[in-house]
């Protein structure tokens, strides 16, 4: 499968980096793309293999039952807006396309307070995260009170009061549309299903659950801004001619 987004970058990327991005998608439960045979064939090419992987990303990244079972036709494009959708982060295009709504999800993995941290702060978290310095030990999963801490450091993460509360607000105010909207699910299932509607109802509560995998999607889209980034920085620094050297500096 190609994506006019998402290919070039994968195919331009390091065999290190592309092996990064392969085992992340490769952690069961909702990874598992080493069962693709064109990881495991040992004939596959670059081409296959980023193939498979391009086509893993966007199943993940869909929000149907279609999209997750089928053969995953949507774009990059749209699983990266689905992810600011989901983030609740604004959708409005970006003056440099792609990289700049990519780079909005960047922002909130590495903080979801990002926009109220000290210039200085931000700059440094980011300065390590285009370094490469994240991805030391691999593509890492957000953990489960990332929207509720706050950097106070550069170095350091820790859950403030104010912060907090304000936080969690949001997150009950959204569970409670959730559960008004299941109520309504419920209701409208018993209805025309009767007897079969509690297991229909448990199986789409599952899938909401399962996917579209957030804790897949969300990092896989900040390894992506970031490789997008270091291919485009090489391919400028190789460029012949003055304004690439312009470029290249630092």
């Amino acid at each position: 499968m190609v994506d006019e987004h998402l290919t070039p970058v994968l195919m331009a990327c390091s065999e290190a980096e592309l092996a990064v991005l392969i085992e992340f998608l490769g952690r069961p439960p909702s990874g598992l793309l080493w069962f693709d045979r064109r990881l495991r064939d040992p004939r596959s090419t670059r081409a296959d293999r980023v193939a498979a992987v391009v086509e893993r990303i966007l199943r993940l990244g869909s929000h149907s039952v279609l999209g997750r079972t089928g053969p995953g036709k949507q774009a990059y494009l749209q699983v990266v807006c689905d992810a600011l959708a989901e983030l609740h982060l604004s959708e409005e295009p970006a003056e440099d396309g792609l990289p700049g709504l990519e780079r909005r999800i960047v922002r909130y993995a590495l903080d979801a307070n990002f926009d109220a941290l000290p210039p200085e702060t931000q700059q440094a978290l980011l300065d390590r995260f285009w370094a490469g310095d994240t991805y030391a030990e691999g593509i890492r999963d957000l953990g489960v009170l990332h929207d509720f801490q706050t950097h106070t450091q550069p170095e350091r993460k820790a859950l403030l009061a104010g912060h907090v509360a304000h936080v969690a607000t949001d997150k009950l105010r959204e569970q409670a549309v959730v559960q008004a909207r299941h109520r309504l699910l419920r209701a409208g299932l018993k209805l025309v299903l009767r007897r079969a509607a509690w297991p229909v109802y448990q199986a789409i509560r599952l899938w909401e659950w399962a996917g579209p995998a957030f804790r897949y999607t969300v990092p896989v889209i900040v390894y992506v801004a970031y490789l997008r980034r270091r291919v485009d920085g090489d391919a400028a620094a190789a460029a012949p001619g003055p304004a690439s050297h312009e470029q290249a500096r630092p």
